[in-house]
């Protein structure tokens, strides 16, 4: 009988970092197909609920603060302070723009 080949497994925490990674694509697609949404201004902040849902994701998957001294906890409530901070100056622009009509020239006849 032959030798049956040793099936090649990865260690759970592969799995979950790739888990988490589909996640933060999932997310990142939902926000660029809202992107494209025509929608009133009203309804702009909802483009970024996705993103606040990746920085929950990034905050309970990636940074692993209950295993580490309370340094380690406040260096990451200090990171996602940061990150709120850049995702509200990067909303700032869709949420404050005012779209103007253009009313193309009229130009005299010669």
């Amino acid at each position: 009988m032959a030798p049956q080949p040793q099936q090649r497994r990865f260690p759970p925490e592969t799995a979950r970092l790739a888990l988490l990674w589909l996640v933060l694509l999932l997310l990142g697609g939902i926000e660029l197909g809202l992107s494209f949404l025509p929608l009133s201004r009203l309804a702009r902040p909802i483009v970024m609920l996705p993103a606040m849902a990746m920085i929950g994701v990034v905050a309970a998957g990636f940074m692993n603060v209950t295993k580490g001294p309370a340094i380690v906890r406040a260096f990451a409530i200090a990171a996602l302070f940061w990150l709120l901070v850049l995702l509200a100056l990067g909303s700032v622009d869709a949420l404050t723009r005012i779209d103007y009509a253009v009313i193309p020239p009229s130009f005299p006849k010669a």
